[in-house]
């Protein structure tokens, strides 16, 4: 008799888990895609919208220094930033693999940060911001899976999928004022947060190469070599100083040298370097406008090589 009331009251609790993961679950992801400024607006529109013939994909470098509308006049091309704060490469191809399974780009600018094959210690954590895409699109599940050996279990929680995002929903939702000045993906920085030393000073010690990240690179040429987008790998200003033997420059080079991909390094560009920290918003982003003076320098080198 106990051990029936034990079962009973067991699978009530089981139940009322279950209901309360769906119930709260959608309740988050009506909210998640009500969202129409910020940056998960983005990510959504990235995903399911975008029919740019130009998308920029990277990190913060690539939402905050390629300014979408002074490229889309350059190249009489429409154009799309699809760049995302804290993000890499593995992003990067997951992205690009929802843009495909709808449409092909004409051309990806790959904005390649100088650090972009270097171990991370926080592992695959920042590819948690594509959660609440798990069950709609399964050509990123394999990606997401990769996170931990039990991602493919944990993601059949609808509230595991939004775990991290209640506030940021919130805000976005009543919040008229977030990334007012964006314009076709493009963030402006305009707020200087940090002091910059008169001279830009070396880059700081680096980690050892992700063999993971350096396949992922590879990859992303593949996809788009087989869907026959164009692809340019771009590493915009810097304020540091590079050395020239820094290994994830000197891998990125050499495989865009071997699969025929253009490679246009302006990590330290005089145009920028050499003017101190005034173009510079902090030792890793240009303020809005260098960054426009850059745009047009790279869109106006993209269409030399076109020719």
């Amino acid at each position: 008799m106990k051990t029936t009331e034990f079962l009973r009251k067991f699978f009530v609790v089981v139940i009322s888990l279950f209901l309360l993961d769906k119930g709260l679950g959608l309740v988050l992801q009506h909210y998640y895609f009500k969202i129409r400024r910020g940056e998960l607006a983005r990510t959504t529109y990235a995903i399911d919208s975008c029919i740019s013939e130009t998308v920029i994909l990277g990190s913060s470098r690539a939402v905050h220094h390629y300014v979408s509308p002074v490229i889309a006049d350059i190249l009489n091309r429409s154009c799309y930033n699809a760049g995302q704060d804290k993000q890499r490469l593995i992003y990067c191809l997951a992205i690009l693999k929802t843009m495909y399974r709808r449409y092909s780009p004409k051309e990806i600018i790959l904005d390649l940060n100088p650090t972009a094959f270097e171990k991370n210690e926080n592992g695959l954590d920042e590819l948690g911001t594509l959660l609440p895409y798990y069950s709609s699109h399964p050509e990123i599940r394999p990606i997401l899976n990769m996170r931990n050996k039990f991602e493919w279990l944990k993601a059949r929680s609808r509230l595991y999928c939004y775990n991290s995002l209640p506030l940021k929903i919130i805000f976005n939702n009543v919040s008229n004022q977030r990334d007012t000045n964006e314009k076709n993906g493009y963030v402006p920085l305009l707020n200087r947060k940090a002091l910059l030393p008169d001279s830009a000073g070396n880059l700081p010690a680096t980690q050892p190469i992700d063999d993971r990240i350096v396949t992922t690179f590879k990859n992303l040429i593949q996809m788009t070599k087989e869907h026959n987008t164009a692809l340019y790998v771009v590493v915009s200003p810097i304020y540091f100083r590079i050395p020239k033997d820094l290994m994830s420059l000197s891998w990125a080079k050499t495989i865009c040298m071997e699969k025929g991909i253009p490679f246009l390094d302006y990590s330290q560009d005089n145009r920028f370097l050499g003017h101190g920290p005034e173009m510079f918003l902090d030792d890793g982003h240009l303020n809005d406008s260098s960054a426009r003076l850059f745009s047009a320098i790279m869109a106006t080198d993209l269409k030399k090589i076109k020719q």
